[in-house]
């Protein structure tokens, strides 16, 4: 793949763990000690990440994620994230919450985050037993969100919605509602891939199936087209550019794959071990900045991944305009950077269902 121009690497994300205190079961990159030691990995250490968040800086980074796994759990925690921090980064942190200790609060109320975004996996410990391994979970997640709460950062609460905690999703959004007002909504995550870059959980296993998961994730858009089908409101140009689903032309032969979502064009991930990829969702295609350097990892990038190339399968397929697979979730799911993920296929075809009565497809 031939080296682009104009590519700027803005937005980064540092994964300083790959470990996490909870053992949720779709969790698509967690690993522990045994699985690091099997790989014939390391994580890095705080100093090294200190000095890669400098690097990214002079390089051009303005906005920065630390994430994980769970990055609380690692003991210096605290000496990356106050390091980091003075840098002058637009810094996001992701958590879920359960590992909230004093030390923690005292680096974060010195130093607060731009946004906070915060993990929930059910609305009881019955569910956080069942789903991630952790009998208090719930409780010890409803102590954080207490915490984190009160710093004057920007505050989300997501989700991933799966079998085991389906259940709770009404419980869930009441709770946002009730903590956090009326207005604050619930995110929730749809990227439940097969799991990658080594990792010890079956996300595969435990994801709705596509019919459950475009039920869930467009129910807004089921809600609206019953009524337009039962009369309760008119059918009206509004209504349906309500109910549009945003379509992107068809990728040039040999042009860089990943064009259309800016993955390695104004954003990188540096994983656990301290790889650079294009995105958080890869398992291929990286570079090593932390034996090259930030400046030339990021150079190199693109030359990692093959170019985009016809897929007469999907072109030929009526359900494509509405398919939300990318190089990531065809590589997750196949192994192949072009191959059909029967999921998405599946899931392309249930939304093209619901649209059609109404001739937005």
């Amino acid at each position: 793949m031939c080296k682009m121009e104009k590519r700027f690497p803005v937005n980064g994300t540092f994964e300083l763990t790959g470990r996490c205190n909870l053992s949720c079961k779709m969790c698509l990159v967690r690993v522990d000690r045994k699985r690091i030691r099997e790989l014939g990995l390391r994580e890095r250490t705080a100093d090294e990440w200190i000095h890669m968040a400098g690097q990214a800086r002079d390089a051009g980074t303005l906005s920065l994620l630390l994430t994980g796994g769970e990055v609380m759990l690692r003991p210096d925690f605290c000496e990356i994230y106050e390091a980091i921090a003075k840098m002058g980064f637009v810094l996001t942190v992701y958590t879920n919450a359960t590992m909230v200790t004093d030390e923690i609060m005292q680096v974060l109320e010195k130093l607060p985050p731009h946004k906070i975004g915060v993990t929930m996996y059910g609305a009881s410990n019955e569910t956080y037993q069942k789903l991630c391994g952790c009998a208090d979970g719930y409780d010890r997640f409803l102590d954080g969100v207490q915490r984190l709460s009160k710093l004057p950062s920007l505050f989300d609460i997501r989700t991933t919605i799966v079998r085991d905690n389906l259940a709770d999703l009404p419980a869930m959004r009441e709770y946002v509602k009730q903590r956090f007002g009326e207005e604050k909504v619930l995110h929730i995550s749809r990227a439940v891939m097969e799991k990658i870059r080594g990792s010890i959980g079956c996300p595969g296993e435990s994801r709705l199936t596509p019919r459950e998961n475009i039920a869930l994730v467009y129910e807004e858009v089921e809600k609206l087209r019953q009524m337009i089908l039962d009369g309760t409101i008119q059918e009206t140009a509004e209504n349906k550019k309500k109910l549009q689903v945003k379509r992107e032309q068809p990728l040039k032969e040999g042009s860089y794959l990943f064009t259309q979502c800016g993955a390695g064009i104004n954003q990188y991930t540096i994983s656990w071990d301290g790889t650079m990829y294009a995105c958080e969702l890869l398992n291929q295609g990286h570079t090593d900045p932390f034996q090259t350097g930030f400046e030339q990892a990021w150079e190199d990038l693109p030359e990692q991944y093959p170019g985009a190339k016809e897929m007469k399968a999907c072109a030929e397929c009526k359900y494509a305009v509405l398919c939300e697979a990318c190089p990531a979730s065809r590589l997750a799911e196949t192994g192949d950077w072009f191959g059909i993920p029967e999921y998405f296929c599946q899931e392309a075809e249930q939304l093209y269902h619901i649209l059609e009565d109404i001739k937005v497809v």
